[in-house]
This record gives structure tokens, C-alpha cells and sequence, in this order.
């Protein structure tokens, strides 16, 4: 009961993460998209099934696996390392080519922050990636709390776009109040830690040290003076090799 009890954790986790990516994304895609606006790029399109595809094997990851292990749980995990591979190239793919694109200031600024944290995306995916997996047969608790922090960190761009809360629409507030919010949803996976285990999983303590750690460099370059000079240099050799 007790295991049945966590998987359902992980997936009510899932559903929210899931409405907070409708609540990021469906101003600009998803709803002009239900409208019958179709005029997107196709990188967009693949992109947005990517990702949703991944909340969805999620959450139904996490259902399969309160019923015990099943041959739909191991087939599902076995492509979700085609979807993790797919996540790294589309992620790749359109921050580099948004980098690159040449606006006017201070979008521009922006965008080069914004390269920042997503260059850290090319490390922390991998590594959430692998520790879950690594984790799968020897303990399963462990492996959902890292394949839910992996998950975690790749709703920060739909987080960033509410900008209905207070903070997200102002330059000057916006890296802080992101993570602010962010890290709020995070209060669950430790209350539920303790009241399961007694105590805060290893996994909880590495994992989120990893994401606190990744906020912390990202608040202290968000629009640093020698990340952006740093930044430019790098536009102009990417510009020269980029093919797309």
C-alpha cells in the first residue's frame, strides 16, 4: 500500500507540472493552436510534442508502477531513452538557433542570459537522466525522485512565461521570482520524504542540491557584464560554423 501510495505522489507531482507547461505555454502556442493558428515553425511543433510527450510518459510512468512492475512499465522506460535523446537534440537545436538570431538590445541581452541557463540544460538533463537510470532495479523510490527533479527542471521555461505572477513580467525581479515559484513546488517532495521515510531521501538532498546549486550560478551571470562580452565572442564563432 505504502508503494502504491508513493507512485500516486510522483504522478499528482506530474499533473501539476503538467498544468503549470498549459499555463506557460498556452498564451503563445497552445491556445491560438486550438484556435486553428497554425503558423509556427515546424522546430516549435516538434519541439512542444517532445516535452509533453515527456510529462505524459511521466505521469504515466508513475501510474503503471503503482501496480508493480509490468511489461508496459519496462517497454515505456526502455523509449523513454529515445525521448530523452530527442529532448537533447531539439534542445540543442533551438537554443543555439535563438541565440544566434540577431535582435535589438536589449532582447538581445536577454537571449544571451537566457543561453546561460540553457547551456546548463546540456549537463543537468544527462545527469538527472542517468542518475535515475542507474537507480531504476536497486531502488525504485530513488529513481522516481530523480526522474521527477529531471522533469522538474524542464518546466522552468514554461514557469518563466507565467508572467501574470508578481515578478515575472519585471527584468529587474524575474530570475528571482522564477526560481522563487520554482523551488515552491518542491516543498511537497520534502514533506513527503519525511512523512514516508522519516527523514529526506539521499536522492531528494543530491538532486536538489544540484538544481540549488544550477540557480544560484544562473541568479549571479543573469545578465552579468563579462558573461554577456563572453556571450558575444561566442555568437560570432557559433555564426561562423552553425549550419542552420
Amino acid at each position: 500500500m505504502r508503494s502504491r501510495r508513493s507512485y500516486l505522489f510522483f504522478a499528482i507531482m506530474g499533473l501539476l507540472f503538467l498544468a503549470i507547461a498549459v499555463a506557460g505555454f498556452g498564451p503563445s502556442f497552445l491556445f491560438p493552436l486550438l484556435g486553428g493558428n497554425f503558423d509556427f515553425p515546424p522546430a516549435i511543433f516538434v519541439h512542444a510534442v517532445i516535452m509533453f510527450g515527456w510529462l505524459g510518459l511521466f505521469i504515466t510512468q508513475a501510474m503503471l508502477a503503482r501496480g508493480g512492475p509490468s511489461r508496459w512499465h519496462k517497454y515505456l522506460g526502455t523509449a523513454s531513452l529515445i525521448l530523452f535523446l530527442l529532448i537533447m537534440a531539439s534542445g540543442v537545436t533551438l537554443s543555439i538557433a535563438n541565440f544566434l538570431e540577431d535582435l535589438p538590445q536589449p532582447v538581445e541581452a536577454r537571449l544571451d542570459s537566457i543561453f546561460f541557463l540553457q547551456l546548463w540544460t546540456f549537463v543537468l538533463i544527462p545527469l538527472f537522466y542517468w542518475l535515475g537510470y542507474r537507480e531504476r532495479r536497486r531502488s525504485p523510490e530513488k529513481h522516481m525522485r530523480y526522474m521527477l527533479l529531471l522533469t522538474f527542471f524542464l518546466i522552468e521555461a514554461a514557469a518563466s512565461r507565467i508572467t501574470f505572477l508578481p515578478g515575472l513580467a519585471d527584468d529587474a525581479t524575474f530570475i528571482y521570482a522564477q526560481y522563487l515559484y520554482l523551488d515552491a513546488m518542491l516543498i511537497p517532495l520534502f514533506i513527503y520524504d519525511w512523512k514516508q521515510l522519516g527523514r529526506i531521501s539521499p536522492a531528494t538532498f543530491i538532486g536538489c542540491g544540484i538544481l540549488f546549486f544550477y540557480q544560484f550560478t544562473a541568479m549571479v551571470m543573469w545578465d552579468n557584464e563579462q558573461w554577456l562580452k563572453l556571450a558575444d565572442a561566442l555568437d560570432n564563432w557559433l555564426s561562423a560554423y552553425w549550419p542552420i
